[in-house]
């Protein structure tokens, strides 16, 4: 925006500064031009006057004294026409077609008395007659071959002093302008990357006011802005938690009442009623798990991106034996895929010899393992599930393919929202959280989660990770 802004202030400048240059270079070039054209109409009588004189006195002599005394001081040429003589005097010759041309005219009684404008590339001379006689004839004329030379080297000193002074000017008024733009737009730049940070990070920025006074009142404004959203942002974090804790209790003490009243009723009660309402209990509760994960993640990933996580580095982020890991993981589900009638197999048959170190949360990436195979338990039963590992120099890809009905296009567009989940499996339990919650900590750990469905080989889940450069205290607790 600067370059910009100084770009249309520059060119507003040199065309304001190209007018007054030209103005003042004209002023400089009819100045000179006026005072040597003067002076030398001034001698140009004078001679008119002595040649009169001697045309009367047939006396020319004098008259080509002063005419040599004249040019020899000046260096310019001079012509006097009397009658059939000329006297000529200096360097002007009579034969140049010019000189002939005003002489001519002369004798016509048209006079040539104006010095054509001086400038730095004027001519080295110019021509002014006068003729003169009595009323009813012209008895001769004068010629004066001006030169322009000396003029010419006053007027190109003072333009070249002006156009220095004119640069100098320019060049300051562009420096000012700069200082001026830089001290405006300054604080527009600190406002849009604060107000990028905020989008981002989701945090309280501090903005230092400076530049004009709007600029200053909307850098208030927005600091005021960000830290209400901040404040808002958390209130929503606390609420979510408290009310999950919060309703805990009552559906502990419903599900305590339950058990009360089918102890009271005895072999009267009605166990289908019972059921329902131990299921919905269980709903509850697996709901309030999952909305309490998902915040956390949520919570993490906030904190991950606003650079303000309040656990220690290495606390937060461990060298994590990415191999062992799913196999502690394949030996701590294989009940659950029996149940299921799945078969999960740990494929290493691509996995890199050296160790596959990924750099992240033990505990986290355990979650994600565990609501990924959840969800293939669930929406996958009675099929193979294949966990494999890849590795660029880069990141560290863990991969869970089921062999279900997969995800169409669009399911897979928002299967990452909070509670979404496709029509076809809305009638088995769930809370369409697991996905969600997945990609909330893979990015909270510099990471993302990818899924893809091939048709008949079910969806592939991908967790990339960042590897770790150095591993010498590889970390194996979840």
């Amino acid at each position: 925006m600067r370059l910009r802004v100084l770009g249309i202030v520059g060119t507003l400048l040199l065309v304001i500064v190209g007018i007054v240059s030209g103005v003042l270079l004209q002023s400089v070039s009819r100045d000179a031009t006026a005072d040597l054209q003067l002076n030398r109409l001034s001698s140009l009588n004078r001679f008119v006057h002595l040649a009169s004189q001697a045309d009367r006195r047939s006396d020319l002599s004098m008259l080509q004294l002063e005419m040599d005394t004249y040019s020899h001081l000046y260096g310019e040429g001079l012509l006097v026409t009397i009658g059939q003589q000329q006297l000529v005097s200096g360097p002007i010759d009579p034969a140049n077609p010019e000189v002939a041309g005003t002489v001519r005219n002369a004798e016509l009684n048209l006079g040539l008395n104006q010095i054509p404008a001086i400038d730095p590339f004027s001519n080295s001379s110019a021509l002014l007659s006068q003729p003169f006689g009595n009323s009813a004839q012209v008895l001769g004329s004068v010629t004066m071959q001006v030169n322009l030379e000396t003029a010419r080297a006053k007027v190109l000193e003072k333009s070249s002093l002006l156009w220095l002074v004119v640069v100098a000017i320019g060049a300051g008024l562009l420096l000012l302008t700069n200082r001026v733009t830089s001290w405006v737009l300054r604080p527009v730049h600190r406002l849009n990357n604060a107000v990028n940070d905020i989008a981002r990070h989701q945090a309280p920025v501090r903005l230092e006011e400076q530049g004009p006074p709007e600029l200053r009142e909307l850098a208030r404004s927005l600091s005021e802005m960000a830290r209400t959203l901040a404040n808002s942002l958390k209130q929503q974090q606390e609420l979510i938690a408290e009310t999950s804790h919060q309703l805990r209790n009552p559906v502990a003490a419903l599900r305590l009442r339950v058990d009360l009243l089918k102890i009271r009723l005895g072999e009267s009660v009605d166990l289908d009623g019972v059921q329902a309402v131990e299921n919905e209990l269980d709903r509850v509760e697996t709901l309030l798990d999952g909305v309490m994960r998902l915040a956390s993640a949520e919570h993490r990933l906030t904190e991950q991106s606003a650079g303000e996580s309040m656990l220690p580095s290495v606390e937060h982020g461990r060298c994590i034996d990415v191999v062992q890991m799913l196999a502690e993981e394949v030996e701590r589900q294989t009940e659950a895929a029996r149940r299921f009638g799945n078969l999960l197999v740990l494929d290493l048959d691509e996995a890199p010899t050296a160790p596959v170190v990924a750099w992240c949360n033990g505990f986290d990436l355990q979650q994600m393992l565990a609501e990924l195979l959840e969800n293939a338990f669930k929406y996958a039963p009675a099929s193979k599930i294949v966990l494999s590992v890849a590795s660029t120099p880069k990141a560290i890809e863990i991969q869970i393919q089921d062999h279900g009905a997969g995800m169409s296009e669009a399911e897979l567009a928002r299967a990452g929202e909070r509670f979404w989940r496709a029509e076809h499996v809305r009638q088995s339990p769930g809370t369409g959280l697991g996905l969600a919650i997945v990609d909330r900590l893979a990015r909270a750990n510099n990471g993302e989660l990818i899924l893809a469905s091939v048709a008949g080989a079910g969806l592939k889940a991908s967790i990339i990770l960042p590897r770790a450069v150095q591993h010498e205290a590889v970390s194996h607790d979840s």
